[in-house]
């Protein structure tokens, strides 16, 4: 009998979460710190509440993942002089070397998978996911 399709999202689910996992620990990041430091563009700031927003978090929970990053220096905050109830974030150049290695990391999982496609394979898995991400 053949899993049902919410059980074959949920396999691929688990084998992706396992290779984040894998990336996470060796660069010595939390899964927070992991989602995050992609949520975030290079050289671009962004506030606060966006940041949460990003990574999906609450305001306060996004708060305590932005100091966690802002203790590792992988960005920094300042208050907006024209309103000062916001924060902006930033990554720092650390910051900026660390989702450069993630970067990496993460692309090292993907030729492992594309390497195993075929052209027409890829292209057709690539479709498949995007069409299924946007029904989501």
């Amino acid at each position: 009998m053949s899993r049902r399709f919410f059980e074959l999202i949920l396999a691929i689910k688990r084998k992706c979460q396992c290779n984040e996992e894998q990336i996470r620990k060796e660069l010595g990041l939390t899964a927070a710190q992991f989602g995050a430091l992609i949520a975030l563009d290079d050289r671009t700031e962004v506030a606060g509440c966006e940041f949460a927003r990003r990574i999906g978090l609450s305001a306060s929970r996004g708060s305590r993942v932005l100091n966690s990053l802002v203790a590792a220096g992988y960005v920094a905050t300042h208050v907006r002089a024209e309103d000062r109830r916001t924060i902006q974030v930033t990554l720092t150049d650390k910051g900026i070397r660390m989702k450069g290695r993630i970067a990496d990391r993460m692309a090292d999982c993907e030729s492992r998978i594309c390497d195993r496609l075929d052209h027409s394979d890829l292209r057709q898995v690539r479709a498949a996911l995007e069409r299924l991400e946007a029904v989501l």
